[in-house]
């Protein structure tokens, strides 16, 4: 069933069913009664994470996808084209634009109406820059929110007088922030003492830093108390709502009370996937430098996810040794298995 704002979905030969309300981003993936819980979605990712760009004015040193200014490379419109055809008959639910800085894409505007056309909900993950009324105006209308990735050096007035830009607009808002080791005492002041701007934010998004990139694992968080403190405080927090990436899950079990039903772990080559501005598909964004891809240009998007040997072996790839004992394993899978220094166990 999909009327534009409700989708429901049944898969019987894997026994389970999801049910999406693309105006909340509400989503349940319920198994049938007497079956256990799936381990992928064979027909296809429910989300696929595509940067359309590698542009990023700001070049930060700590950027994994390395964008800059200088040598870049836009996806094509017919390449957005034929990503958002497979995916919508894969059965593809969400799509979030990246980059680089996605909104700076020349086409960024078409390539919203279009993923929406075929029925699926955009959203895009901003670091503020080339926010135009068109593109807000947008944003409004077709995509289920949008995220601004917030860091330091921090400007309070800046990113209050952002925020209250894009809400003007009608559009749900989220930060992302880096989980690292300079910025986990702000973090953390922030879940104690939320600034006023924070009231206009849906809610605030952390992310595990993994060390790739030009700072590698400088900024790795090592201190156990500051990292146990952080997640003290954002259990106890009921000012702003909070949410966090797969790859936190250790974390979010050993420190914090959260029901089971409502944690995920890693979903890479299971229900998520990776699409550059290259046309590579990866079960994980930050296994660009391993290889570990498939070609679009040669390949359907449906096959690499079915029968790539890399999207296999990730989805069948056994728990890790030193998990095997650990009574939340079962929980967490095992954390993340590309970089075994980001688990907080």
């Amino acid at each position: 069933m999909m009327d534009g704002k409700l989708i429901e979905r049944n898969y019987p030969a894997q026994h389970y069913r999801t049910l999406f309300d693309q105006r909340s981003g509400f989503f349940v993936r319920k198994e049938d009664e007497g079956f256990p819980e799936p381990i992928w979605a064979a027909d296809g990712p429910e989300l696929i994470d595509l940067s359309i760009t590698s542009y990023c004015q700001r070049e930060c040193s700590f950027c994994y996808r390395g964008a800059n200014s200088n040598f870049y490379k836009h996806l094509s419109m017919n390449e957005v084209r034929s990503v958002i055809e497979q995916a919508a008959k894969c059965g593809t639910l969400q799509i979030a634009l990246g980059g680089g800085n996605p909104n700076q894409h020349p086409e960024f505007v078409e390539i919203l109406r279009l993923i929406r056309e075929y029925g699926i909900v955009p959203s895009y993950t901003t670091n503020g820059d080339g926010l135009t009324d068109e593109v807000l105006q947008t944003t409004a209308e077709y995509c289920g929110a949008m995220a601004v990735s917030v860091y330091p050096p921090f400007d309070e007035k800046f990113y209050g007088q952002l925020i209250l830009q894009i809400t003007s607009y009608g559009i749900k808002v989220n930060l992302h922030a880096l989980l690292r080791n300079d910025y986990i005492d702000l973090w953390t002041q922030w879940l104690l003492e939320p600034p006023a701007f924070l009231e206009n934010v849906n809610a605030i998004i952390f992310l595990n830093y993994k060390p790739i990139g030009k700072d590698g694992d400088s900024l790795l968080l090592r201190d156990k108390e500051k990292i146990e403190r952080f997640f003290s405080a954002a259990n106890n927090c009921h000012a702003v709502n909070i949410g966090f990436d797969s790859c936190s899950i250790s974390g979010i079990v050993k420190w914090m009370d959260v029901p089971v039903i409502l944690i995920e772990s890693c979903e890479a080559a299971r229900f998520s996937v990776f699409i550059n501005e290259d046309m590579k598909m990866y079960p994980c964004s930050f296994m660009v430098d391993k290889g570990y891809c498939g070609d679009l240009r040669k390949e359907s998007l449906r096959d690499i996810w079915q029968k790539n040997e890399h999207f296999v072996r990730f989805r069948e790839n056994a728990l890790p040794a030193r998990c095997e004992s650990c009574d939340i394993s079962g929980v967490c899978n095992g954390g993340c298995r590309l970089f075994e220094e980001i688990n907080f166990c």
